[in-house]
């Protein structure tokens, strides 16, 4: 991996204050869900959360509902107000459904796949509409949606019966706060009065975020912002904000893995012969060992190098180099294939650094086919200015980014993660036990599997 990056800044905070944690309810008015304001939210123009007192090790918050959407189908609540097949007319530009006496239908029907529903003068309803205290949502042709939609820019989640889904929720295994008008949040959000962070996608951050021009750390296993604590390697101060690093020198009882920072190497055959039992000497914690490229190359050091970095006690991965010659489907089976009797301390990485081919296509294929031989989430590995090639669908995987001219909490913001793993801050490291420069990185915990 040799390579550099910059990317500018966007940021987007909004403040939530939801009442005692319970579920939100959709609002009793019967009209299109509002996305610019709700009654149960208010918006601040603060960069990031207000200062809190301390706080003890955070519970996990509970969720009203979890979701997979690829169980999702169009099943309205309520039986079909017909049997017959007469069907649908058009009258004075609306569409309405005759039964068989010749008489309109009202309300919801299912005289196809698809659910609809017919005003009491039996015009079929399109957009918004509110039924029996839930809201549902009909596409241009009058059929109901459900699973994410997106309307003016805004997100909704629509459950299996069409319902609009508000409150906490996690859905294909990601937590997602949707407001009471069903838009889904984003940014700084505050439950039960502990602030947590959604990412642009709208899951739940954790670990380090940039807000504005500040870096937060969030609970790993809650995403609860902490407060007047050591954690990631760095001081937090009773405002949440990031101040000075943890070093020997102001915390006696820190360490590169006590203070959560894990100082690391990636390799392949072009480091030539290493001793890694100097390299572990050297304060080296965590070794990623490039294992495959494409659909038939295998680095001629993967076993002598994951022999003689176990052999020092030090903790492996493996990476992937994604290219654009052959089908990523037959690249994931490389890459399990040469790491599948191997023990993996480390998340498996998919390098991603190369254009010239439809990259999200393929890393989206690789991610799936290697998710399906091996159960196991990948961590996407690249560079600050390469993040602009993908898109949000990687939002929910690690990322391990490069950027030569910052440090893990300084990276620069962009549009798809708000956290990192990872950072590969120079690519001419040197370190004793290898001859000629080495790639450096910084770890947090969570690059461990």
């Amino acid at each position: 991996m040799n390579i550099k990056g910059k990317t500018t800044s966007f940021v987007l905070t909004l403040a939530i204050v939801l009442s005692s944690g319970q579920a939100l309810s959709v609002q009793a008015a019967i009209a299109e869900p509002q996305t610019t304001s709700d009654s149960a939210a208010t918006q601040s123009s603060n960069s990031g959360p207000n200062p809190g007192t301390p706080e003890n090790k955070p519970n996990v918050l509970n969720v009203i509902s979890k979701y997979t959407t690829k169980n999702i189908n169009n099943i309205a609540n309520g039986p079909a107000n017909i049997t017959s097949t007469i069907g649908w007319k058009k009258e004075n530009g609306y569409w309405y459904y005759y039964r068989s006496d010749n008489t309109r239908a009202t309300g919801w029907i299912k005289p196809d796949s698809n659910w609809y529903y017919l005003n009491y003068d039996g015009k079929m309803a399109t957009g918004w509409i509110y039924s029996s205290g839930t809201w549902y949502y009909l596409d241009k042709s009058g059929s109901m949606s459900t699973g994410w939609k997106l309307l003016n820019n805004t997100w909704y989640f629509l459950n299996e019966s069409g319902g609009m889904v508000t409150g906490l929720n996690v859905i294909d295994n990601n937590t997602y706060m949707l407001y009471s008008s069903g838009a889904m949040a984003k940014g700084w959000v505050k439950l039960n009065n502990y602030w947590y962070y959604f990412n642009n996608n709208g899951s739940m951050s954790t670990g380090w975020v940039n807000s504005g021009s500040d870096y937060y750390y969030l609970d790993p296993s809650t995403g609860r912002l902490l407060k007047d604590t050591i954690a990631g390697g760095y001081k937090i101060g009773s405002d949440g904000k990031r101040l000075e690093a943890v070093t020997s020198s102001n915390n006696s009882n820190s360490s590169p893995a006590s203070s959560g920072i894990y100082k690391g190497i990636d390799i392949s055959h072009y480091n030539g012969d290493i001793n890694f039992t100097k390299v572990k000497s050297a304060g080296i914690q965590c070794v990623y060992i490039k294992a495959t490229e494409g659909t038939t190359y295998v680095d001629n050091y993967l076993e002598t190098y994951y022999n003689g970095a176990k052999s020092a006690g030090l903790k492996t991965g493996f990476y992937h180099f994604l290219v654009g010659t052959s089908a990523p489907e037959t690249q994931a089976q490389n890459f399990y294939n040469h790491i599948k009797d191997k023990q993996s301390d480390l998340k498996p990485v998919l390098d991603i650094e190369t254009y010239g081919f439809d990259t999200m296509d393929y890393t989206i294929r690789f991610i799936n086919e290697f998710k399906r031989l091996s159960n196991m989430d990948l961590c996407i590995y690249t560079y600050s200015d390469f993040i602009n090639s993908l898109d949000t669908r990687l939002a929910p995987y690690s990322l391990w980014e490069a950027n030569y001219s910052k440090r893990l909490y300084n990276l620069p913001s962009n549009n798809i993660w708000s956290s990192r793993v990872g950072c590969q801050y120079t690519d001419q490291g040197s370190i004793d036990g290898i001859n000629g420069d080495v790639d450096l990185n910084e770890f947090t915990q969570d690059i461990f599997r």
